[in-house]
């Protein structure tokens, strides 16, 4: 899945201020030998730490932290490091990536704000998420997926306690950490969202993937509607995410289908077995 970073909207961002700005001329705030540091250097690196990231006392601490890495970059170029291969290939994946996600961001800003309609309409559907909303208090056991001493799937069937489960874990020798933890429903994926939604106090919850496993047994519910408010930014900004997401993948597919791709799995195989 692509995503578009905070580097690329940054030089967007910049690039749209200094239009018509042209003949204004970019200030020096630092030189380090023969380098300078200028001010939309600078303004780029705050930017790429945080929008927010603001104020004089911020600014100098990010110069001086320009300074000394341009210190490190002079000494890197002395010992001819722009030219180790492992140098060049990751500025020219960096290079790569900025372009594709420059790319997708022009294109996405062209996208249709979601409607008002939409947003409603996605919280009269997902009352989970927003009118029946609930906070989950959960004691978490988690331990390694061992393949050799433990079926998850079956365990996943057939132990419906937390204690049965300690039992369980206990005579096959599993080592197994217990915590507290809690989860709002309003922050599940919407494909677990209505399985989730349908348990009850002292039931289980199987999370797990080929490493490990998490099993959560509800101690507490709470209901916790969400206000109308923050149900419609919520819903909006998810639906946004959806939208723009659609669209990468509707237009890298269109991409694949006017172009001549070749993979060969085959030399993968044998390189990385």
């Amino acid at each position: 899945m692509l995503r578009i970073s905070k580097l690329v909207f940054v030089l967007l961002m910049l690039n749209a201020c200094h239009m018509g700005n042209d003949n204004l001329e970019s200030k020096v705030l630092a030189e380090v030998n023969d380098d300078e540091i200028t001010v939309d250097q600078l303004q780029i690196e705050m930017l790429k730490v945080s929008p927010n990231l603001e104020g004089a006392e911020a600014a100098k601490k990010m110069l001086a932290s320009l300074v000394d890495r341009q210190l490190l970059v002079q000494e890197a170029l002395k010992f001819n490091l722009e030219r180790a291969p492992e140098v060049i290939w990751a500025i020219e994946s960096s290079k790569a990536q900025i372009y594709a996600e420059a790319y997708l961001a022009k294109k996405l800003a062209k996208l249709e704000a979601v409607s008002d309609d939409e947003v409603e309409e996605f919280v009269a559907n997902h009352p989970g998420m927003f009118k029946q909303r609930k906070l989950f208090k959960t004691v978490d056991i988690a331990f390694v997926n061992d393949d050799l001493r433990l079926d998850v799937k079956l365990m996943e069937r057939n132990i419906r306690t937390l204690e049965s489960l300690e039992t369980e874990l206990r005579i096959k020798n599993i080592v197994y950490d217990k915590s507290n933890s809690q989860f709002l429903t309003d922050r599940l994926p919407l494909d677990i969202l209505p399985k989730v939604s349908q348990l009850k106090q002292g039931d289980l919850l199987f999370v797990h993937n080929d490493h490990n496993v998490v099993v959560k047994s509800i101690d507490t519910i709470l209901d916790m509607p969400s206000s109308n408010t923050m149900s419609i930014s919520v819903a909006r900004k998810l639906l946004s995410q959806q939208k723009k997401q659609a669209f990468i993948n509707k237009e890298i597919n269109r991409l694949q289908k006017l172009s001549t791709i070749k993979v060969f799995n085959d030399k993968v195989d044998m390189q990385f077995h």
